[in-house]
């Protein structure tokens, strides 16, 4: 753990942190947590002469509690309220999932097939929520839905998949300068594999500062090469298409044999696997939504410094 990670961890009341510092430790995008701020007022952030926030523990404690709140399924602009409520740890008010509400708008937008009207909404809905819970809660489902024969859904699906792509591959290269945890690679093994989960899973790490690289449709022996390549701690293997369970197994024994670097097996692959078998120690866990792949990636690079 390194001096910031320590610092973050546990501040003293006087201890103040940047921006960039409170995104890494929370996995909420810079972006987002000055929106939480201007739009809501959720945040008041002190500031430094020139202008710069800082941040204490307290400040950290709001965030992952906003974060609770909006797994739950409530709007960002009804926090605020139910953070003054003294009593709200005993009683949980009745939500209408606002993640609902942002499938339905993205319905909208993909049946008018208006470029402008999408790309408005991504930029808003990408700004205001962690793109993990984004990715479980809408991006997912919506790509679920346009699957099918039905006339207009294939179109749909493609146009969705190319605008939301287009918005997260120029995300990445900005959020590439400040990746400085562990490095992630990313892949499909699936040749027909959509890549929007993928890239919106690669775009999540670059949020929490690993330095992830998706690599799409690659062979074992290639995989290999380039995990030892670029000193990647973690493979992600991702898929939802459907493959052959046994030989996949095959591949990760022998994988397991020849590397050291742990896999997470990710989406419809890991209904594959005996979860109960899965776990640190045996070199694979298994994971079926974003927001566990990056649970897991942190439990597993803290069973590495244990080691």
């Amino acid at each position: 753990m390194s001096a910031a990670d320590k610092k973050i961890a546990s501040p003293a009341q006087d201890d103040w942190v940047p921006i960039r510092e409170i995104s890494r430790v929370t996995g909420v995008n810079t972006v987002t947590l000055r929106a939480w701020e201007r739009r809501y007022g959720l945040l008041v952030p002190r500031r430094t002469e020139k202008g710069h926030r800082l941040y204490n523990r307290d400040d950290i404690l709001r965030v992952q509690e906003i974060q609770r709140w909006l797994g739950r399924g409530l709007a960002i602009g009804k926090v605020k309220a139910l953070l003054a409520n003294a009593e709200r740890e005993h009683e949980f008010p009745p939500i209408d999932s606002v993640w609902l509400t942002l499938v339905e708008q993205f319905y909208i937008a993909l049946g008018n097939f208006q470029r402008h009207s999408l790309e408005r909404l991504i930029e808003e809905t990408f700004a205001l929520y962690p793109t993990e819970m984004l990715a479980d809660y809408v991006v997912q489902p919506v790509l679920q839905a346009l699957q099918g024969d039905e006339p207009g859904k294939a179109a749909q699906r493609a146009f969705f998949t190319a605008v939301l792509q287009e918005y997260l591959v120029a995300g990445q290269q900005r959020l590439r300068q400040s990746a400085q945890r562990a490095g992630v690679v990313l892949v499909s093994i699936g040749a027909n594999e959509n890549p929007l989960l993928l890239h919106t899973l690669n775009y999540s790490l670059l949020v929490h500062q690993y330095q992830a690289e998706y690599l799409g449709y690659l062979e074992w022996r290639d995989i290999q090469i380039c995990t030892e390549a670029l000193s990647a701690k973690i493979l992600v293997i991702i898929g939802y298409e459907n493959l052959n369970a046994g030989g996949l197994k095959l591949q990760l024994e022998v994988w397991r044999e020849r590397s050291g670097i742990p896999v997470i097996v990710a989406g419809n692959l890991a209904q594959v696997f005996d979860t109960s078998v899965t776990d640190p120690v045996s070199g694979v866990l298994t994971c079926e939504h974003h927001q566990q792949v990056l649970a897991a990636i942190k439990q597993l690079l803290k069973a590495d410094q244990k080691g």
